[in-house]
């Protein structure tokens, strides 16, 4: 049955998301096993930090490029554009964060928002030349930096800042990368001011797909956040909640997937909506029963340490699943162009998650914040869903 409701294209773009956030998996509980638990939790707060920044730089360009542009040229100046105006973010938050120790996250945020999985160069294969050969980007782009920051963990003991250096090493073979394929396609400069014009107009809907960008990405990650601020011994609780929300956090592979794989076909008829959200939830509950298998084994037999946090991580994989039906019906109203509305309801959801995520952390502690999480993301999925059946 799971057969058929898979193609070729799901799964050798899903295979490229499997491979890279396998690289990721593998690199990161390699790192819980090999490093202590105060380190571990210092190198997921970094990651998570430059994960959280970088979705300002984009500044919702992915988005944009993916449900805004339709013919060649549009996709290829709209990406040059995007390209020029993260790097002036760049230039910008270098001279606010010069004297402060930040200044070092600069580099970061712009790698991951133009390189990384879900960054603008990815949206802009994926609609440009297809999902396989965002797949092949994607797998080379993941092997390249995971090989480094393994490389920077076990062989020069970069510890917690290894997500921040690698991003160093790596961001200009590839700005070469973006070079030689701009190049190809010989821009001619009256039509890019053309595309200027229209660009700019465009940049408030794109404010609006800035902060619904970051607040999607701090459902993710205000735990840890939340946890930072709070906790007493911060860096041990973050590596117990990052160890259980990165196995759990396997799930939304599914609707990444599926969803990014069939933009375009979403784009064109709305009525495939019920067809892949069927998908969604039936693949959804599959997966859920190998993550239960997947970490009972992991703290069984490998990592030990963590075989006290399985209750915790049953109330975050139950938010995960809760928060695999949402990018779907998100990505429709962005797709419908209400911009407004879809930042309305991650920016109120998400306010109200750290309302409710402080005094439930003093009452239960960590597993007080993961049932913040669960109950709003679920509130976030009822509003999602309301508001496309509304506007449909």
């Amino acid at each position: 049955m799971l057969y058929k409701l898979l193609n070729k294209n799901y799964l050798i773009y899903g295979s490229s998301i499997v491979f890279s956030r396998g690289l990721e998996y593998a690199v990161l509980l390699f790192a819980a096993y090999y490093m202590t638990k105060s380190d571990y939790g210092e190198l997921e707060f970094y990651k998570k930090v430059i994960e959280v920044g970088s979705s300002i730089f984009a500044f919702g360009f992915p988005a944009l490029i993916m449900s805004y542009t339709r013919s060649k040229a549009s996709k290829v100046h709209f990406y040059l554009l995007s390209i020029l105006f993260v790097g002036f973010l760049g230039i910008m938050a270098t001279f606010f964060l010069a004297f402060t120790p930040w200044l070092l996250l600069v580099i970061p945020f712009i790698f991951y928002a133009l390189f990384f999985t879900g960054g603008v160069t990815h949206s802009y294969l994926l609609v440009k030349e297809g999902s396989n050969y965002a797949s092949i980007f994607k797998i080379a782009v993941s092997i390249l930096f995971y090989a480094v920051v393994f490389c920077s963990i076990y062989f020069f003991e970069v510890k917690g800042k290894a997500f921040v250096y690698v991003n160093y090493v790596l961001i200009v073979p590839l700005i070469v990368f973006i070079a030689i394929e701009l190049k190809k396609e010989q821009i001619i400069l009256h039509q890019l001011k053309k595309y200027w014009r229209l660009f700019k107009g465009l940049l408030l809907s794109s404010f609006t797909l800035v902060v619904s960008n970051f607040t999607n990405l701090m459902f993710l990650y205000t735990d840890i956040f939340v946890i930072k601020l709070l906790s007493k011994n911060a860096n041990v609780d973050i590596a117990n909640y990052s160890f259980a929300l990165n196995i759990a956090a396997m799930l939304l592979l599914i609707p990444m997937t599926l969803v990014q794989v069939d933009i375009e076909k979403l784009k064109a008829n709305r009525a495939y909506v019920n067809v892949l959200n069927k998908k969604i939830v039936i693949l959804t509950f599959a997966a859920t029963l190998v993550l239960v298998l997947l970490f009972l084994a992991l703290t069984k037999f490998i990592l030990v340490d963590y075989r006290d946090v399985f209750y915790l991580f049953l109330i975050i994989l139950a938010a995960k699943i809760v928060q695999a039906f949402s990018p779907l019906y998100g990505t429709m109203i962005v797709v419908e162009k209400k911009f407004k509305l879809n930042l309305y309801i991650n920016l109120i959801t998400l306010l109200l998650n750290i309302a409710i995520s402080i005094p439930l952390y003093y009452v239960y502690g960590i597993y007080g914040v993961a049932l913040a999480s669960l109950m709003m993301l679920f509130t976030r999925l009822i509003v999602l869903k309301f508001s496309y059946t509304k506007l449909n």
